[in-house]
């Protein structure tokens, strides 16, 4: 009985605005019987212009106009038109919804190990390989302990109500703490910090109450 993952064609998109990075990728894979690489794209637009066409799986890594591929990840997975198309995403932390069809693979990775996440993830399976986390950082100079404090308790997804409860404030004062570190990290909204807080190191899984981490 012929192997399941080698059954037909898997139809790939390439989207990796490096170079020298773009090239290996497709040199696996036209080396790789099964494999089709039918677009190469280098920034986000050109990829969810390809959305439509359902390849079996897309393979991202940093854009030209996205440069961190866990943005660019969740943008498409929110834009794909169909959960048939499964997402490989090429980076050293990202965290990502655990879905079937999702996977995640440290850069620094073989060629052997990147086409078996291809054709786990093709065949409809999650896919995490990723590096162990580095040292987290230290939160910017410019940041404030009690910021932090509000960077912690917003990522464990409480309210400004319930922060406030939680450190002695009032819910105003919360307000203006949450607003000041979104002004200094240059984010657009409370749901970018939480991905700033993972994917800096400066928030571990770990580090959250039972209730708020992810099964």
């Amino acid at each position: 009985m012929q192997n399941a993952f080698l059954a037909k064609t898997t139809r790939l998109v390439i989207a990796e605005h490096r170079t020298l990075f773009r090239i290996g990728l497709r040199k696996i894979l036209d080396d790789t019987a099964g494999m089709e690489v039918v677009h190469q794209v280098d920034t986000y637009e050109g990829l969810a212009r390809h959305a439509a066409e359902e390849p079996d799986v897309v393979v991202i890594g940093a854009l030209a106009d996205v440069p961190r591929p866990p943005v660019a990840a969740r943008r498409f997975l929110d834009c794909r038109t169909s959960d048939r198309t499964a997402v490989l995403v090429v980076d050293d932390r990202a965290v990502l919804p655990a879905a079937p069809r999702v996977g995640v693979l440290r850069p620094a990775a073989g060629p052997d190990e990147f086409l078996s996440a291809i054709r786990m993830l093709a065949a409809g399976y999650a896919f995490s390989a990723r590096a162990e986390p580095a040292d987290p950082v230290e939160p910017p100079e410019q940041i404030t302990p009690r910021e932090t404090d509000v960077l912690r308790l917003l990522v464990s997804g409480q309210t400004n109500s319930e922060m406030a409860r939680e450190l002695s404030l009032t819910e105003s004062t919360v307000k203006f703490h949450v607003q000041n570190l979104l002004r200094k990290l240059r984010l657009p909204n409370r749901a970018s910090a939480v991905a700033y807080a993972y994917e800096t190191g400066l928030i571990s899984v770990g580090e959250l109450p039972t209730q708020a981490r992810r099964p």
